[in-house]
This record gives structure tokens, C-alpha cells and sequence, in this order.
């Protein structure tokens, strides 16, 4: 393990980490956050996901994300040595979208979502795990999005994406039986915001990942994991997220599809302030009449309400 790339470039993130948790406006979220600080390492990360807290315009959120960015990227420069910050621009725009950190025998991409700004819940604050602290010889706190939020948006990713990495996140969280109230709501905030139908996001068809399963997951776990289970949990996933959502929350489900949501069937305060839904919202407006109602007409016979 620690002779391996995706050992190399963890090392590298962990030094990262809390040169960015200098910008508070930032909440670390996904695989990184979940793998380092809420679990205790059932398997390496190597990416940075970010999301940004404030709830505001679009043009002055990410005039302000590219400023956190500058600043983030000068920090890594000026305090871990031999390291070289590349930075990604949105198309046809000043704003960053993202940046590279270059070290001397890894690459890390820190990646802030540009959609999906602000938090279902608030954040948290939390202190690496004790093996990956005993690993990697590092001792390291950061802000990051609430464990509900964080398995909310990984289900999502594992529904869409359907990367091994995001399946087996999901199986841990199967195996650990944390699923809960509260965590199916932030999903369902994550499945109103996601820009895929709502229905193939809820009932995907399943792909072939065994490529991706031996040539970028392989080698990333502490225990051996197989390609069957990736499948089992992938179908399992689906069962349960069917099964376990209520009727009022299918309802308010089908209601964001109509364009007219029923808030209060959700009961989370200020989902509909979220930047994402509102685009979303918008995007089911613009749909023409016969599409909208097909769209809709699916989304009920697979949730049944």
C-alpha cells in the first residue's frame, strides 16, 4: 500500500487539506471526506471535493470560489515545497472551476461543485481517523459537509456515476446499517438537484464497471473487496432507497417534477433557497407540454404515487 501511487497521492492530499480549511466559505465532501474522517479508512481517496456554503448569484459565488482558489493555490506553493498548482477555467470565463496540484511523485485535483452550492445541513468539524492519522503519520481537522449530507450525496453519485469507488462507499454504509430519516431527506434534496431525469437517477440501468472496477479501483481498498460485490450493492442500493422512501416524500418527489413542490412535505428549512434546485425548477419549466407530462407520467409508475 504504501509503495503505490494512489498511497503517493493521499499523502500529498492530507498536506492539502488543511491549507484549504483556511477558507471557510469551503466544506470538504465526498469519497476524501468520508474514507479520512468519518470512517476509518476501509479505503484511499485521492481527489479533493469541495462544496461552497454561501447561498447567493451565481456570477458573485464564483467570482468569489476563484478567489478562494488563488488563494488556496498560493498556500500550497509557498508551504509545501516542490509542489506546482495548475488551475481550470470555465469555458468562455475568468472563473476557476478547479486545480491541480502537481508534487513531486503525485497529482491532486481539488474540485469545488459549481452547481450544487450551499448545505442541506450545517457542517461539521472533524479530526482524521486513527489509522489514517497513524498511516500517514499526520494529524489533521477539517470542515466538512454533515455524515447525513455526505452518504446523501454519495448515494446519488453511486446511482449516476455507478464508479466502483462510489459503490463501495455505499457498501460500507450498508454494512454499518447507518442509513436513517435524515439522510434520505438530504438525498432526496440531492435527487431534485441532480441535472439527469429523476427517474433514471432512482431506477439507473446498470452498466459494465468491471473495466473500471480493475484498471482505477483495484488496489485502493485495506480488504479485498470482488466485482460481485459491487453488483450486489448496486442492486441493493436501489431496493432500498424504493423501499424506504415515504409516501409524502414521494409526493413532494412527483411535485418537483410537476414544477409546483410542496415544500412542507420535505421539511427541511430553505431547500428551496438551494441554487440547484432553482435551476432545476427552471429546467422542468422550459421542458415543452407533451415531454413534461411523459417525464412526470414515469416518474409516478416507478414511485407509484
Amino acid at each position: 500500500m504504501i509503495d503505490t501511487a494512489y498511497f503517493k497521492q493521499a499523502e500529498l492530499l492530507l498536506r492539502i487539506i488543511p491549507l484549504i480549511d483556511r477558507e471557510a466559505v469551503f466544506a470538504l465532501k465526498g469519497g476524501t471526506a468520508i474514507n479520512f474522517f468519518v470512517r476509518d479508512l476501509p479505503r484511499i481517496s485521492v481527489d479533493i471535493d469541495l462544496v461552497y456554503l454561501p447561498v447567493g448569484e451565481r456570477d458573485v459565488s464564483l467570482r468569489k470560489i476563484s478567489s478562494s482558489l488563488i488563494r488556496i493555490s498560493r498556500g500550497i506553493e509557498s508551504n509545501i515545497p516542490g509542489t506546482k498548482v495548475m488551475s481550470r477555467k470555465i469555458r468562455a470565463s475568468d472563473f476557476l472551476s478547479g486545480l491541480f496540484v502537481q508534487g513531486q511523485e503525485a497529482i491532486v485535483k481539488i474540485e469545488p461543485n459549481l452547481v450544487i452550492r450551499g448545505s442541506v445541513y450545517p457542517p461539521a468539524r472533524r479530526v482524521i481517523s486513527p489509522k489514517a492519522g497513524d498511516l500517514f503519520e499526520i494529524s489533521v481537522e477539517c470542515q466538512l459537509l454533515s455524515e447525513n449530507e455526505l452518504y446523501a450525496g454519495k448515494i446519488c453519485a453511486a446511482l449516476d456515476r455507478q464508479h466502483p469507488r462510489d459503490i463501495f462507499d455505499i457498501m460500507m454504509l450498508l454494512k454499518h446499517g447507518n442509513f436513517n430519516a435524515a439522510m434520505r431527506k438530504a438525498f432526496i434534496v440531492y435527487l431534485i438537484s441532480h441535472e439527469r431525469p429523476m427517474a433514471e437517477v432512482l431506477n439507473p440501468g446498470f452498466v459494465d464497471i468491471r473495466p473500471v472496477f480493475e484498471t482505477e479501483f483495484q488496489g485502493m481498498t485495506l480488504e479485498q473487496v470482488s466485482y460481485e460485490d459491487m453488483e450486489k450493492t448496486r442492486k441493493e442500493l436501489v431496493s432500498m432507497i424504493a423501499g424506504d422512501l415515504t409516501v409524502e416524500e414521494k409526493q413532494f418527489i412527483v411535485s418537483v417534477k410537476e414544477g409546483v413542490p410542496r415544500w412542507d412535505l420535505i421539511g427541511i428549512e430553505g431547500v428551496e433557497n438551494l441554487p440547484a434546485v432553482k435551476w432545476k425548477l427552471l429546467n422542468i419549466g422550459r421542458m415543452s407540454p407533451s415531454k413534461h407530462k411523459k417525464a412526470v407520467r414515469k416518474l409516478r409508475d416507478y414511485l407509484g404515487v
